[in-house]
């Protein structure tokens, strides 16, 4: 189908041990499109994946550490997260983090947690 609407499109926790994150995707021959949502205060634990990701901050602000460092960006911000890199993003306290989030498809959506080795596959995801 060539055209979507987040609104019709189901509410997903797509890394639940990992993140979360939740809202609908879609997924392209290389690319997944997706509408996240963070609750206010919460967050990612620090992992990895062999994919390139993006987020595009629509409103909240995000705390994102990437390779060790800290960034932090509002509406309007993108995040740029370079494939096998550790990081963990949160919604900073007091208002939750809604981002359009952009990520290819090399390895699905899920990520391993750090200091773990990611394997040959990617794990299963959920169904979106």
């Amino acid at each position: 189908m060539p055209v979507y609407r987040f609104d019709e499109l189901p509410d997903v926790r797509h890394n639940p041990d990992l993140s979360t994150a939740h809202g609908p995707t879609v997924r392209g021959e290389r690319i997944f499109f997706g509408l996240r949502t963070k609750d206010a205060g919460t967050g990612s634990a620090p992992h990895h994946h062999p994919s390139e990701e993006f987020l595009y901050i629509i409103s909240g602000r995000v705390r994102a550490e990437i390779a060790g460092e800290v960034h932090r960006a509002g509406p309007g911000g993108v995040v740029h997260i370079p494939p096998n890199v550790p990081h963990h993003t949160a919604a900073e306290p007091g208002e939750d983090l809604v981002y359009i989030y952009v990520k290819d498809t090399a390895w699905g959506l899920k990520g391993v947690p750090a200091g773990e080795q990611a394997g040959e596959q990617p794990p299963e995801d959920e169904k979106y």
